[in-house]
């Protein structure tokens, strides 16, 4: 029996598959038109510990950002929601309130 060390194998980031690759330049261009505050020049990585969906760390000069997407392929209906995600994250954000530390003193 061959022992993994589980640490170095799915702690990090990796090259993206080339089925799991995305279009740098086309992602770029739809961050800057839709992110508020987003500027190039973007670097992708793959996450190398997801199981079920592709999930990427997008870097730029001033911000990290995390993308997850479904994987390529046909999927079942209810499969790999990450919509779903995205609206659950979503209302929590909306209820959360800044700490002391963040709140602004002017």
């Amino acid at each position: 029996m061959t022992s993994i060390d589980r640490q170095q194998a799915f702690s990090g980031t990796k090259d993206a598959a080339p089925a799991l690759r995305l279009d740098n330049a086309r992602l770029q261009q739809y961050l800057t038109a839709n992110v508020k505050g987003f500027a190039g020049p973007l670097t992708v990585q793959q996450f190398k510990g997801g199981q079920s969906n592709p999930t990427y760390l997008l870097t730029t000069p001033g911000r990290r950002y995390v993308l997850r997407r479904k994987p390529p392929g046909k999927l079942l209906p209810s499969a790999h929601a990450v919509d779903r995600e995205y609206r659950v994250i979503r209302s929590v954000i909306a209820t959360m309130r800044p700490s002391p530390a963040r709140r602004s003193t002017s």
